[in-house]
């Protein structure tokens, strides 16, 4: 099965590196969806949710403040100004 290996840092720390199946952000052009084979491109992200449907099944949601992606031989990265994960935000 082929996989994105996939990295996520905030200005200030590396929040989540994996593999996953797809990932979906929010650019200044509007929302995308990266899987594997998808071509190489880098763009602008403005504030939204983002989505990682993980290769082990689970899903990692979160919200960019704003940002970047890039994307190339199935390695994609996303660097942003603030991140937080839904997980972060959940009382126990």
């Amino acid at each position: 099965m082929a996989e994105l290996i996939v990295e996520i840092v905030a200005l200030d720390r590396k929040i989540w590196t994996g593999t996953a199946r797809l990932v979906r952000v929010r650019t200044t052009e509007g929302d995308i969806g990266i899987m594997p084979g998808h071509e190489s491109m880098a763009g602008l992200l403005t504030a939204g949710e983002f989505v990682i449907d993980r290769l082990d099944g689970d899903r990692l949601r979160g919200r960019i403040d704003s940002g970047f992606i890039s994307v190339d031989a199935n390695r994609v990265t996303v660097v942003a100004d603030e991140v937080s994960l839904d997980s972060e935000n959940r009382s126990a």
